[in-house]
């Protein structure tokens, strides 16, 4: 009886044991997934991109190099609420009506990449930047939390951060809120963060609490793989804010900062964010901003690697933009910035790293979208429902893997008075009106280029070959027909 009793007692155990060794490697299979998105990154302010001489950027070159780098990456947009919808959804934003700035947010048919990894067994964390269509902080927005576009009615299980297209770096507690102007209050900004369905004042900086809120999540003790959106507002406007001692590594002053009292947070706003005024410093000031930025990074990596999780954690690094002219980002040879749809608006850093699956050193030429990170994750955890989910991106482990040219016949971009295709190496890019705003400046055309061959975009072909005209012309007209 009692060899029985102890037999049954070893069995209960070695039940309990399987149970929890069956938990322990459904976390080991399954890839933790960690999306970085930086906001308004120059395409050669990242060092592995062999961009600008006066750019260092060790803790992003780490990700690159231990695994692959996009040097034809797309944003679905030049602008971030738009493509951030087309990154976390992996749809053209334009098929629920969002073209350029407001627009709409994706509808509940429309799924995203949190609510997909939800159904997988992943914990999801969104931390930093929310933009997707209306600024919901500061904005007089009824009950913003009960609305689609807060993080955690799409997805997210846990979130802090804004939800807006910018937020003061510094001025994060509820005692920075008092602002009474509507404008001023909406674009400037300040104010606590979102902690879940709270708002809670934070010291310091915002790049700083980001990064630090991140490390702890991946030391969080959960049997769980995590999917991990880090949205950092760096390097949006203002890039003048930076932390004292990167002032003084860039041997900088402290920029003024608006006094209410003085004039309107639009007056102070067009002189130092559009350009109004030339910041003799600007530039130093985008790197402190950008070097911050890269030092957080560099935190996450360590604590991956101090977890044991950097091996098996697939990082998928993108700018949701190109760079920004307004900031001094530097988009190398690349025509144009941020909000047109020049190659410098719409180019962007795209780079990965798995290291238990992805090669080091690897450099892919094939065009991509960030339409095909939602695919790609699927992929990764072996998703059940990928191969039953209809999205406009590709499965970019197809490029890697297979060595495949060629994923898209096809990427499109409409932002209502502009259009682009890219086919090939061609790329047609259609401006129906002047856009002169402030820094802005796109006139009228019809601008034709060969990629491969004129990656600066410096001759228009477009009265040389109007057949190529009329063939990419008649995809973007398809392409709005099956919107």
């Amino acid at each position: 009886m009692k060899f029985i009793s102890l037999a049954i007692c070893f069995l209960f155990l070695s039940c309990l044991s399987d149970k929890k060794n069956k938990h322990a490697d459904i976390s080991l299979e399954k890839p933790n997934i960690l999306l970085i998105i930086t906001d308004d990154q120059g395409y050669a302010d990242y060092a592995a991109y062999g961009g600008a001489n006066d750019v260092s950027t060790p803790a992003m070159d780490i990700i690159a190099n231990s695994g692959v780098l996009f040097t034809n990456a797309y944003a679905t947009s030049p602008i971030c609420n738009a493509s951030r919808a087309g990154i976390i959804t992996g749809n053209y934003q334009q098929r629920w009506g969002t073209f350029y700035y407001g627009g709409n947010v994706f509808p509940e048919t429309v799924k995203t990449i949190p609510e997909l990894l939800k159904k997988e067994g992943y914990r999801t964390i969104k931390i930093g930047k929310t933009h997707y269509a209306e600024i919901l902080d500061n904005n007089n927005i009824e009950n913003p939390t009960k609305l689609r576009e807060f993080p955690l009615n799409h997805g997210y299980d846990e979130f802090l951060g804004f939800c807006a297209h910018r937020h003061d770096y510094f001025k994060m507690k509820q005692s920075d809120d008092v602002i009474e102007e509507p404008y001023d209050d909406r674009m400037s900004q300040r104010g606590p963060l979102w902690v879940n369905n709270d708002r809670k004042d934070f010291d310091g900086y915002a790049t700083n609490v980001f990064g630090d809120e991140a490390v702890k999540q991946i030391y969080r003790e959960d049997e769980r793989p995590f999917f991990m959106e880090l949205a950092f507002n760096a390097v949006h406007h203002p890039i003048y804010q930076a932390p004292e001692e990167y002032l003084q590594k860039f041997g900088i002053e402290k920029f003024p900062e608006w006094d209410p009292k003085l004039e309107s947070f639009k007056v102070y706003h067009e002189r130092n964010c559009w350009m109004g005024e030339i910041d003799p410093d600007g530039r130093k000031r985008y790197l402190a901003n950008l070097a911050c930025l890269d030092d957080n990074i560099a935190k996450v990596l360590a604590a991956l690697k101090q977890t044991e999780k950097w091996e098996n954690t697939l990082i998928i690094f993108v700018s949701d933009n190109g760079g920004s002219q307004n900031t001094y980002a530097n988009n190398g040879i690349l025509k144009g910035h941020k909000y047109i749809l020049t190659e410098g608006g719409i180019r962007t850093a795209f780079t990965m790293s798995w290291p238990k699956k992805l090669k080091s050193n690897q450099k892919f030429n094939t065009p991509v979208s960030h339409l095909d990170i939602l695919p790609t994750i699927l992929s990764a955890v072996g998703s059940k429902v990928q191969d039953s989910i209809t999205t406009d991106g590709k499965n970019i482990f197809q490029v890697i893997e297979k060595q495949k040219q060629t994923i898209h016949e096809n990427l499109v971009w409409d932002t209502g008075n502009e259009w682009a295709v890219r086919s090939g190496s061609w790329k047609l890019h259609v401006a129906k009106a002047d856009y002169i705003f402030r820094s802005i400046h796109l006139e009228k055309g019809t601008y034709l280029y060969n990629l491969l061959d004129d990656p600066g975009c410096k001759n228009n072909l477009a009265d040389k070959n109007p057949v190529k005209v009329t063939e990419l012309t008649k995809i973007h007209e398809n392409w709005v027909k099956n919107l």
